[in-house]
């Protein structure tokens, strides 16, 4: 066998196993691929409940201060309120 042609078939056997690795690695990020999403969809779906909570207990708290009688504390400074025209 001569240098060209065992060059040549060393060449296409590169190229080959090359194809070959590449596309069992491309079915194995697959597999990869989607757990790490399903992993990221219940970290958020954890994020949207727990921003949801904070979200109530906030509109909780502004309707109380909403309808809550303004106290008449002796040491605060009593500030006029202009009426809406």
């Amino acid at each position: 066998m001569d240098a060209g042609l065992a060059t040549v078939l060393a060449a296409a056997v590169a190229t080959f196993g090359g194809i070959i690795i590449a596309v069992m690695q491309l079915r194995g990020l697959r597999e990869e691929n989607r757990s790490d999403h399903a992993l990221v969809q219940k970290r958020l779906d954890n994020l949207i409940d727990m921003v949801a909570k904070q979200g109530a207990k906030l509109t909780g708290h502004l309707d109380w201060h909403a309808i809550k009688e303004p106290r008449k504390d002796p040491k605060v400074k009593q500030v006029a309120i202009r009426k809406k025209k």
